[in-house]
């Protein structure tokens, strides 16, 4: 056996030990992923613990969000209600895009509410088989939709490099040091290409590539029994179909994707194989966008009943035809582990007083959040929940705006303003917390009594308001009911029930916190007899 021989011997033996050790990493993967899988169920856990530094959750919803009027969660309204931390509470998507989706539904931008497919996730294998085909698609790309992929130009000299190895293969029969020599100079040619071009689309490249699986798992998650049906020809696809558990190793980092990834590198198959598919994706846009929502719509349905099996107490809500009210009973905040339950039956406007940190914003913010998570969600955290849908704002977590330079008076101003300009005819939910209360207290009492009966007369807001200025409830009492929480204080301690009760505030507790704070007692002498 001469030097060349030993040469190709060589070659030969670690492509074949590539293959090898791929499939021997694939099965073991796959192995472990079903058993992870299998113990997700029990442990209301996700299968990735952790925020992946290239997640663009948000970025499916900055996209479409210009298509939307006034019906979605603006900014302010998901910031005050801490909503971010709430979608990542609820997130048990296994792929990239059912978690760009999830974030969009919370926004009010979808709902999930197929009742059919929620009670098929009960069912372990249908979870299994499903889930399994879902981790496949995963995370490790958010990939551009498939209506933003524009056709990429190619080159044609450059689609004959993939060929120049083989050519080098064919010549060593005639030619032994010529051949390796070709294949030699062909193998750096195209990985040299290869590195430099995939530069210009590689954002594309890998929005292709996952498409590519979704188009794959798509076709065999219809065939599963009890998934919905997907009227698509995927017959169109099959080449895109039977490349994807090739090209989609593009970014996996273990011995067998990086041999393959080299692999390809070698014989320039990311820029072929990119140029063959792309414009069968650009002709078959709607079908593909078509798989992009049956993959999330699939995993938001899991991600729905994971979420829920993680809360102690949960309900269906019921939808109020004729009456612009919210009942429910024992209403939880969905983000406190350990929240007082309140009951009510909410048909006029509300104004809320009571003490600092007796419960009126957590109050408020748990319906606002529950109104948001039944028209999303169909889940209410509650024993029961009726409501009549409609959009929700929200002026709570005001602050100082440094960049803007606004005060936290102007800043609370604009937030207010906003609630004026909202074109729809839809019913719309206010909640204003501690109204005005940037300003001095004879200008606050004025403005908010103004406001609110300004809102009042909006027959299409419910308003639920609070204040620390218990004269808007003698001022307001003809429109809006009075509620309030309050506050015991027993052997130098304050306690709080945080139970909501009909009337206006009786207690004041801040001169006996100087006390009980051990302010000096001069101080809390003095503050008492000004108060008289």
């Amino acid at each position: 056996m001469n030097i060349y021989q030993t040469y190709a011997c060589l070659v030969i033996g670690i492509i074949v030990l590539g293959i090898v050790v791929n499939t021997i990493t694939t099965i073991v993967k796959r192995k472990k992923l079903i058993s992870n899988i299998k113990q997700l169920w029990k442990s209301k856990k996700t299968l990735e613990e952790f925020i992946r530094p290239n997640s663009r959750f948000d970025y499916q919803f900055n996209l479409r969000r210009k298509n939307y009027s006034d019906t979605l969660i603006d900014d302010k309204t998901w910031t005050d209600l801490d909503m971010d931390t709430l979608f990542h509470k609820s997130n048990f998507n296994f792929t990239a895009i059912g978690e760009m989706k999830w974030y969009a539904t919370l926004r009010k931008m979808f709902t999930i509410n197929n009742k059919k497919l929620v009670n098929q996730f009960k069912d372990e294998q249908f979870r299994v088989n499903v889930s399994y085909h879902l981790a496949l698609i995963g995370k490790v790309v958010y990939p551009l939709f498939p209506d933003q992929i524009k056709p990429v130009k190619r080159n044609n000299l450059f689609m004959l490099c993939p060929f120049l190895p083989l050519l080098g293969a064919i010549i060593i029969f005639i030619n032994i040091s010529l051949g390796i020599l070709i294949i030699l100079f062909s193998i750096l040619l195209n990985i040299g290409l290869s590195a430099h071009l995939k530069k210009s689309y590689s954002q594309d490249l890998k929005s292709i590539f996952y498409t590519s699986k979704v188009i794959k798992h798509s076709y065999s998650l219809s065939k599963i029994k009890g998934t919905p049906s997907i009227n698509i020809d995927f017959q169109q696809f099959k080449l895109a179909r039977s490349l994807s558990g090739f090209i989609g190793k593009a970014d996996d980092q273990d011995i067998g994707g990086t041999f393959i990834m080299l692999f390809k590198m070698s014989f320039m198959l990311d820029y072929f194989f990119f140029h063959i598919i792309q414009f069968t994706y650009v002709k078959h846009q709607e079908e593909l966008l078509q798989c992009y929502d049956y993959i999330s719509t699939l995993d938001n349905h899991y991600s729905l009943v994971m979420y829920r099996r993680t809360l102690n107490t949960y309900c269906e809500p019921s939808i109020i035809k004729d009456k612009q009210q919210i009942t429910f009973s024992h209403l939880l905040h969905p983000l406190l582990t350990e929240a007082v339950p309140n009951s009510l039956n909410i048909k006029h406007n509300i104004l809320l007083t009571g003490s600092n940190a007796s419960g009126k914003s957590t109050f408020m913010k748990a319906v606002a959040t529950n109104l948001i998570l039944a028209q999303t969600l169909n889940t209410a955290t509650a024993d029961a929940f009726s409501y009549k849908p409609g959009l929700v704002y929200t002026s709570m977590a005001n602050t100082d705006d440094i960049l803007s330079g606004d005060s936290y008076f102007m800043t609370e101003l604009k937030s207010i303003r906003r609630l004026f300009n909202i074109k729809n005819n839809q019913l719309v939910y206010c909640f204003i917390d501690e109204i005005f209360k940037g300003t001095n207290t004879t200008e606050r009492i004025a403005a908010s009594e103004s406001v609110l009966n300004y809102l009042d007369t909006e027959k299409h807001y419910k308003v639920i308001a609070s204040t620390h200025d218990i004269e808007l409830s003698e001022y307001l009492k003809a429109n809006y009911e009075n509620y309030h929480f309050n506050e015991s204080i027993e052997n130098n301690q304050i306690y709080f029930d945080y139970k909501i009760k009909k009337g206006k505030a009786n207690t004041r507790n801040a001169i006996e916190l100087l006390r009980i704070t051990q302010f000096p007692e001069k101080v809390y002498t003095r503050a008492k007899q000004t108060i008289e």
